[in-house]
């Protein structure tokens, strides 16, 4: 009686043996490394970040008390405002006060953040849809 790894049966298992072997491993494969470094984000500007139909609110020097009588009401304050103070918190920042419109169009505001930090963040909402600008 012949064995049965011998004739056809032994070259077909060599050859479905051999294509298992010779497949590559998809998951193995690493892109090479890039050589060049990232390029580093340069800081954004306000008057860059600005569309030509926006404007720069220019604020008047004010006396103390008239600051406080102001950061009491809501002129500095746009519609947005509250997103953006909690959009600067899970962007680790702590507003020192709340966050300062201080530019606006039809549907564009830009608003300032003073964080505890000392840090500035700008935010600009367009469509009731806010970013961060640096």
């Amino acid at each position: 009686m012949k064995s049965p790894l011998t004739g056809p049966f032994l070259f077909l298992a060599t050859v479905l043996l051999a294509g298992c072997v010779l497949q590559p491993n998809v998951r193995s494969y690493t892109p090479p490394r890039s050589t060049a470094p990232a390029p580093a984000e340069a800081p954004v500007s306000l008057s860059e970040s600005l569309s030509p139909s926006e404007q720069i609110v220019d604020m008047p020097q004010q006396t103390q008390q008239t600051q406080q009588t102001q950061q009491t009401s809501t002129s500095k304050r746009g519609e947005l405002s509250d997103v953006v103070e909690r959009m600067a918190r899970r962007n680790s920042c702590t507003p020192a006060a709340g966050a300062k419109l201080i530019a606006k169009t039809s549907a564009v505001e830009t608003y300032q953040i003073s964080c505890e930090d000392g840090q500035q963040q700008l935010y600009k909402c367009e469509l009731r849809q806010c970013r961060l600008m640096n």
